[in-house]
């Protein structure tokens, strides 16, 4: 595994954590692998289960620098990004921790990206024109890395290993970047 800097932003995840679902065959958890390979809107899915409304609550939105990975993956040219936290919450309780990560030159083509507050990604991507999305790639991040730490922080509970899944998103051909972590109450 490589090794970070103490300059490297702690949500920047290593290359060699994120694997194609191909190189999971049989690794991914039985209880989970519907809800990361679900190819349609978590909220919807959330709803389902839950039988209550889905809110988005926004945790933290900054300003952040990206990894060379993530530059490559998102075909930025730029260090910068604009960095959304957010957690999808039914029936009280939070199901799904998301970081997006929308590079500058994304930004300057989409400023509204910015401005979600706390309408649904997805659901708004839903609706837009030219919209690709590439392949899901998953990870099982220990408690202990930065990003699961912050999924679980707010949480009353703990876990060892929060499973991710990652996908970008082309709007016009412009990149952006989801991390998905399904907490707990995903497993209920």
């Amino acid at each position: 595994m490589r090794k970070r800097s103490a300059n490297t932003a702690a949500s920047l995840l290593p290359l060699d954590l994120w694997m194609r679902g191909r190189d999971l065959e049989g690794h991914l958890p039985a209880r989970l692998a519907g809800w990361l390979n679900e190819p349609g809107l978590l909220t919807d899915r959330i709803h389902a289960r839950s039988g209550a409304p889905v809110a988005v609550r926004v945790v933290e939105e900054h300003l952040a620098f990206l990894s060379h990975e993530q530059k490559a993956v998102l075909e930025a040219s730029g260090d910068t990004c604009f960095a959304r936290r957010i957690e999808l919450v039914s029936a009280g309780r939070p199901w799904v921790y998301a970081e997006t990560l929308i590079p500058d030159h994304t930004l300057e083509l989409h400023p509204w990206l910015a401005e979600l507050g706390d309408s649904s990604l997805g659901a708004t991507l839903a609706e837009c024109s030219d919209v690709s999305r590439g392949p899901f790639e998953f990870a099982p991040l220990p408690a202990s890395h930065p990003l699961a730490a912050q999924a679980l922080a707010r949480l009353d509970e703990s876990a060892e290993v929060i499973w991710a899944r990652r996908s970008w998103f082309a709007l016009h051909g412009r990149r952006l970047l989801v991390q998905e972590l399904f907490l707990p109450e995903v497993s209920r």
